[in-house]
């Protein structure tokens, strides 16, 4: 099942993704906590080009795996132990989402910005401490992800070839979607990157050093994760930089491909109105409903 998020004239909701002959259809859909699946929604189905579509997910925070790749030329993870000191866990704001189509915003100088394609899980669940064998209970879905990073130009890199001063959070770095699968085996899920047509990475998760359902696990041990949250599970080897005017594609085997081009740095003045998002500041808590009713 394909699940999509959307807003149409101001309302903003869930539906179920079908495809036909004439056109993909929305059909709306809401998540059950409860029964943790996706349920029929309230409405009639409708052509999906009538609305806009969202990031697939609402989250309180952005959980990254980090390093969490086998090197160049492994086709498998060596593995490693599943505890909360295995897995470097870094954190992005909700103001860092970005859809499908989204320009992001290149932080300008002295940054350089490079492409990490992945694979996203989304929490559909409360949960701590989650057992990796039931992971997937607390799963509502599997997207795209670019977790777009910059790096400081003109200071000495590291031996990995990376420079030590880096950052995740800026607005927009984290385009996800264009919709939630709820039927995949993350275990071995190929992944392409392609800037401009020219393909940078080529893996899959079968790479991963931790796999997605101890990932889970051990994430959901260093901090409680509530429905809507996002996890980044680690980007195979090929990450590279982008420049103003790159169109960027994230294709994962079962999901579909998340698209994205990179804009120019805009520095707003401040203000105590802001009108991002149709006057509410992205990732606010009144754009996240307090439901998941469509």
């Amino acid at each position: 099942m394909l699940i999509c998020r959307y807003a149409d004239h101001g309302r903003r909701g869930y539906g179920r993704v079908v495809h036909e002959e004439n056109g993909d259809l929305l059909a709306p859909v809401r998540y059950d906590g409860r029964a943790r699946r996706w349920v029929g929604g309230i409405g009639p189905a409708r052509p999906l080009s009538e609305v806009t579509l969202l990031p697939p997910a609402e989250p309180t925070k952005i959980a990254c795996v980090a390093l969490n790749y086998a090197p160049q030329g492994s086709q498998t993870g060596p593995g490693r132990p599943a505890n909360p000191a295995s897995c470097a866990v870094v954190l992005k704001p909700p103001s860092t989402l970005a859809g499908h189509g989204a320009v992001v915003g290149h932080p300008g100088e002295p940054w350089e910005l490079r492409h990490e394609a992945e694979l996203a899980v989304v929490i559909g669940t409360a949960c701590k401490g989650v057992p990796a064998e039931r992971a997937a209970e607390v799963v509502a879905g599997y997207t795209c992800a670019d977790d777009l990073t910059a790096y400081v130009r003109r200071v000495p890199e590291e031996p990995s070839g990376h420079p030590p001063v880096w950052a995740k959070h800026f607005d927009t770095f984290t385009p996800l979607g264009p919709w939630l699968t709820t039927d995949l085996d993350p275990a071995d899920v190929p992944i392409t990157c392609r800037v401009n047509g020219e393909v940078r990475q080529d893996g899959g998760t079968r790479g991963l050093l931790t796999p997605v359902h101890e990932i889970v696990a051990v994430v959901s041990r260093h901090m409680s994760l509530l429905p809507g949250d996002v996890i980044l599970t680690g980007t195979p080897t090929g990450s590279g930089p982008l420049s103003v005017g790159d169109r960027v594609e994230v294709s994962l085997a079962g999901i579909g491909t998340l698209s994205h081009t990179v804009g120019a740095a805009t520095d707003r003045p401040w203000t105590p109105d802001p009108t991002v998002n149709g006057g509410v500041p992205a990732g606010s808590v009144a754009d996240r409903p307090a439901t998941r009713s469509a």
